[in-house]
């Protein structure tokens, strides 16, 4: 089994086990193969999967349970008994490992080994639905935002970053965001590349945001020293080792002021891209393509993508900086977009 102290190579491993298999030698263990099936799929992970997104639900909830099996005796019973702690209490958890576990047992088919190709559908009929349910997060009022956004400070860098998001509409994600780097804004356009986007992990298209002359005034806030280039270097950054702010340290923000203002709803961050389009929705309905495209949603079929390749980036600028004056106090007015 790999581990930092004896490395392994997953392609040296995989022709091992498969030469074992075919010579009738011990079945390996599903510890053994979850690396295997991970370095398999990890090319279609964002990033190569090196966040850990993927692998944490099996290292974290399928491992320690079913790990020292061998991934032909398992059995769908094995899998109701490993799940069943977690099957209600984390539920979206426990629904992404069991969806895991498929996918390294159907590699470890891959790999000739007689595993049970039933045992994690019928694991999940022995479980039952689920009771939890999906919970938007709260949005923050539009007409509440002025407010908001005045309070911040941008002296202050958490501070500063969620400005910068709220003048964006949530468009950037807050990922993109807190990484966002100097070299990145050139021209009036902030460049994000496609794949740091959440939903275009297969695309090589990056995505404009148009910078309006709000943001243009946080982007251009004076650099500290030692920040390695990031927009928002983190506080605790050490001399030579400059590193992004969180997205925790973003989302306190929000969370102190919560407990302060004593909002009814929890808001956060997320909240705020369903905000932006409400408020879109109420100045102009008809903007539709272009507040979807401003929070980065794939517009239309794959069809219609093809053939029409716009990103609306002029009819966004002026949507912004309508966005922008609102925010700020202003009207926020309707004016005629550019077509």
């Amino acid at each position: 089994m790999n581990d930092r102290r004896n490395p392994v190579n997953p392609m040296d491993e995989k022709r091992r086990l498969e030469t074992d298999a075919l010579h009738g030698r011990a079945a390996p263990t599903l510890a053994e193969i979850a690396p295997l099936a991970f370095e398999a799929i990890k090319g279609r992970l964002k990033s190569d999967g090196k966040a850990g997104r993927w692998y944490s639900p099996l290292r974290l909830y399928v491992l320690p349970a079913l790990g020292s099996l061998k991934v032909e005796e398992i059995h769908q019973r094995d899998i109701e008994r490993a799940f069943r702690p977690i099957w209600q209490s984390k539920a979206p958890t426990a629904k992404k490992a069991l969806h895991r576990l498929g996918a390294v047992l159907n590699h470890a088919a891959a790999m000739g080994l007689e595993v049970n190709s039933n045992a994690v559908p019928n694991a999940r009929q022995l479980l039952g639905e689920q009771r939890h349910k999906v919970r938007n997060h709260p949005a923050l009022p539009w007409w509440e935002v002025p407010k908001f956004y005045q309070w911040l400070r941008p002296e202050i860098t958490a501070q500063r970053a969620l400005m910068l998001y709220i003048l964006t509409g949530g468009g950037s994600r807050i990922g993109p965001l807190r990484k966002a780097r100097r070299d990145q804004f050139s021209e009036g356009v902030w460049t994000i590349e496609g794949e740091a986007l959440k939903g275009r992990r297969d695309s090589v298209e990056d995505f404009r945001v148009p910078v309006t002359r709000e943001m243009q005034r946080i982007v251009d806030w004076p650099a500290s020293e030692n920040d390695g280039g990031f927009l928002f270097p983190s506080p605790s950054s050490r001399s030579g080792r400059s590193k992004a702010i969180t997205d925790q340290a973003i989302e306190n923000v929000m969370r102190d002021r919560e407990i302060e203002w004593d909002w009814p709803e929890p808001y956060r961050p997320h909240g705020l891209r369903a905000t932006f389009r409400s408020w879109v929705s109420e100045i102009d309905p008809s903007l539709y393509a272009v507040a979807e495209t401003a929070l980065a949603h794939r517009v239309g079929s794959i069809v219609e993508r093809t053939y029409a390749r716009n990103d609306f980036l002029e009819q966004r600028r002026v949507l912004m900086e309508r966005w922008a004056d609102h925010v700020t106090g202003g009207s926020g007015e309707i004016v005629r977009m550019v077509r």
